[in-house]
């Protein structure tokens, strides 16, 4: 789930400007493990093969995300130039655009060849059940992906036992705070849970916001409530509940609990003012200003951060736990995927593109530099790494290789939960609505989708 913000110029595919229509788009079982061999559709034999003339069109979700659409546009130079008879066009949308078109216009049989959607159940999960996305198996076997990508990316984009995505970057969620600032006023390092509360004290009483949150673009609350879940949460509990297959209920008592202590927050004060008319970005630019101390957040912000902040000392931690003996866990999972739609009539060459720009050693190195974390396997990280990527990096694939990256709070299920999410996260933020009513609302849409 990347960040949001502006939305670019869209010109070229002309998707249909309505929004998704969540029912009968549940996804199939979420399999873990190797994808099965596949027949009929998706042959790495189908259509133009690498090198012959061919044109794929891209719909990427780094509308909101201008550090990052450099790197892409360059990559995807390079692979023309190596194969000057394809033409790619690529255009970027952002993240609240995309779930409002590419299904319907998936659906209509037009839109681009490839597209970099959310790796979830509910995204490219219900794309998959629905047959507008390709089975990857064979040309996963062919570039040797399912080896190449961590074994927690795979499961995540296997439905029914086939691949339907190429994980595009890892991310959770954490705590970005302004080292620069703590030190000035003697605060501690927020490392611990009760270190936390006292650093968001004592930046409120020195007039500062302790959390810059904006909530007006609605997805925002699934990272802040989502910090809480999986400080309290264990991982079992939370993927029961965020997956269509499990029997876990968002009544659980213990979710409950963790989505009061997100409310005990506001109530202290320690977010920024206003917050549902506040948008992501805005929030952002508080941090970014120094108006307020630390910003619950993806990894994915580290290239913003990097390109907005790059006199002031950003520290990363891994949201602390609320049991100062509990083992780390983090919300997350991957920022985006590459998946082939059906109407795609180059799908070998779409594949060797996507090929090129996230696993060729020039893609690596680039979408690492950048601040993207990686799908891949990485045992030993370059050495010429910020100090923002390299911590974010290390707690990343701590959790990730434990087992103990959760979800994404609310979204990954199904449309359902999301939709009921959206609505009912700014009402229970501002005591409009009590947790137990809003689990209630969520546990609805989730029996509804199961």
């Amino acid at each position: 789930m990347t960040s949001r913000g502006h939305e670019p110029d869209r010109h070229a595919f002309h998707p249909a400007r309505r929004a998704v229509i969540a029912g009968g788009l549940v996804a199939s079982t979420l399999l873990a493990g190797c994808v099965k061999a596949q027949s009929g559709e998706g042959q790495v034999t189908s259509g133009p093969q690498p090198g012959e003339a061919a044109h794929i069109t891209v719909l990427s979700q780094l509308g909101d995300m201008t550090a990052l659409q450099p790197v892409l546009k360059r990559l995807s130079g390079e692979y023309t130039k190596l194969h000057p008879k394809t033409t790619v066009t690529i255009q970027f949308e952002t993240f609240d655009e995309l779930n409002k078109t590419v299904p319907s216009m998936l659906a209509s049989g037009s839109g681009p060849d490839v597209i970099d959607y959310d790796a979830n159940e509910s995204t490219i999960g219900s794309l998959a059940k629905a047959s507008h996305v390709i089975k990857l198996d064979s040309y996963a076997e062919k570039y040797g992906w399912d080896t190449k990508l961590t074994s927690s990316t795979v499961s995540r984009l296997t439905y029914n036992g086939h691949l339907y995505g190429v994980g595009r970057s890892s991310e959770g969620v954490g705590l970005f705070y302004n080292a620069d600032l703590f030190k000035r006023y003697g605060i501690a390092p927020p490392a611990t849970y009760a270190a936390l509360m006292s650093a968001a004290a004592q930046l409120k009483a020195k007039g500062l916001i302790a959390f810059a949150f904006g909530n007006k673009d609605q997805w925002p609350s699934s990272h802040f409530i989502g910090a809480a879940l999986h400080s309290m949460v264990p991982v079992s509990t939370i993927q029961s509940i965020e997956t269509l297959a499990g029997n876990g209920e968002w009544t659980d008592p213990a979710v409950v609990s963790a989505i009061s202590t997100a409310v005990s927050w506001v109530k202290a004060g320690y977010v920024t003012p206003n917050f549902n008319g506040v948008s992501y970005e805005q929030a952002k630019g508080l941090f970014y200003a120094g108006k307020a101390g630390m910003f619950i957040a993806t990894t994915s912000v580290v290239p913003d951060l990097q390109r907005n902040m790059p006199d002031v000392n950003v520290q990363f931690l891994p949201f602390p736990m609320r049991e100062a003996n509990s083992k780390q866990q983090m919300e997350g999972g991957l920022g985006g995927a590459w998946a082939i739609t059906r109407s795609c009539k180059a799908p070998a060459v779409a594949a060797d593109w996507i090929n090129f720009v996230h696993f060729s050693p020039e893609a690596q190195s680039a979408w690492l530099a950048a601040g993207v974390l990686p799908t891949t396997v990485m045992r030993t990280p370059p050495d010429n790494l910020s100090t923002l990527v390299r911590e974010s990096l290390a707690a990343t694939q701590a959790v990730q290789a434990d087992g103990r990256i959760g979800y994404w709070s609310g979204y990954s299920s199904s449309p359902l939960v999301r939709d009921a999410w959206a609505s009912g996260a700014q009402l229970v933020l501002t005591g409009q609505e009590s947790p137990e009513a809003f689990a209630k609302s969520l546990q609805s849409a989730l029996a509804q989708a199961r």
